[in-house]
């Protein structure tokens, strides 16, 4: 498929169906962020086969893929250093030199833990009252503080425990092993940070939570194939400025991908909301981006809930927020007039 733009990219994500590929062409995106394809039997990795139809399907249907996803369930030995994460490690690599083949450019890799709830973030609400009622996810640090092993999916060892500088041993090496594979496939490893910010959850410690600590794991294996998924919702959580972490990132071009939300608040406390409220002002962020050079995929992430929906697909809410994107993205992508 011939690319529309090399500037930043309108994504559409969700499940592979034919309607969430036709929402996305109907609403300006031109490309794709999700796990179109999934491995067969027993077999934890992404095959060449499945990999090619899921990109044909992606293709005829108008759009490019451009991120896809690895399952949690993959990659927990891994993050938690147990015995196995050698042979995850091992499908790693074959996943991501089956992308690179098939022409699947970014590889979205989460370091933290899914919960039993899923991999929405870790929330503690997801009935909060937003505008209007809406119904938007919230944290609160002391309600998870009681929280066991068996909070996580795959389940902890209820007598594991696991320090930050563990942590940051088992991501070191597990960037030293997959990086270099990533690099000679054409694939981009993009390091989503941990949501939220918060550790220890669980006995588990995370190290993803500030803006020194994405900017230690980008270094920590130096190359263009080690970036991030640089989630503005998340990175606004932390107590730190969110444009000075734009401003970094993007200028270093260690922006892979682009989650576009925003939250009231910090940690150890927050909530999501609309796209057009929030802390950070998002046209200036926005701005911020395109300024600094960024010019990759853009897709919203973690909409409220605005109304009852068969699906869980909150295509109203999803329609608002890619909608604003577009605007703003279109206005910070237009020359500015001499004296305007």
């Amino acid at each position: 498929m011939t690319r529309e733009s090399e500037m930043v990219r309108l994504a559409i994500s969700g499940p592979p169906t034919d309607a969430i590929f036709a929402f996305g062409r109907q609403i300006g995106a031109t490309d794709y962020v999700g796990a179109a394809a999934s491995a067969a039997g027993d077999r934890a990795y992404l095959g060449y086969q499945e990999l090619l139809l899921a990109r044909k399907r992606v293709e005829d249907a108008g759009l490019h893929w451009e991120v896809a996803g690895i399952p949690e369930e993959w990659s927990h030995l891994i993050k938690l250093g147990l015995p196995g994460r050698e042979q995850q490690i091992t499908s790693w690599c074959k996943s991501i030199d089956n992308l690179g083949a098939v022409g699947v450019p970014v590889i979205c890799c989460f370091f933290s833990l899914r919960s039993g709830s899923g991999n929405y973030g870790l929330r503690t609400s997801c009935t909060t009252s937003g505008r209007g009622g809406a119904k938007v996810t919230s944290f609160d640090l002391d309600d998870i503080r009681g929280a066991r092993q068996d909070f996580w999916d795959p389940p902890v060892p209820s007598s594991l425990e696991i320090g930050e500088q563990e942590v940051w041993d088992n991501l070191e090496y597990f960037l030293e092993r997959v990086v270099p594979v990533a690099e000679q496939a054409g694939v981009t490893l993009a390091l989503h940070p941990d949501d939220p910010p918060a550790s220890p959850i669980a006995g588990i410690a995370r190290v993803l939570t500030s803006h020194a600590a994405l900017k230690r794991a980008v270094e920590m294996v130096p190359s263009d194939a080690n970036r991030l998924t640089f989630c503005h919702g998340t990175i606004s959580a932390m107590s730190a400025d969110v444009y000075e972490a734009i401003q970094y990132f993007a200028t270093a071009g260690k922006i892979a991908h682009l989650h576009f939300r925003t939250v009231s608040g910090t940690v150890p406390s927050f909530s999501e909301t609309f796209v057009d409220e929030g802390d950070p002002d998002m046209v200036q962020a926005m701005s911020a981006y395109v300024d600094r050079g960024y010019d990759g995929t853009i897709v919203e992430d973690h909409v409220p809930e605005m109304l009852e929906s068969t699906d869980g697909r909150q295509d109203f809410a999803r329609g608002f927020a890619l909608g604003y994107i577009k605007a703003a993205l279109q206005a910070a992508q237009t020359p500015k007039r001499a004296g305007g």
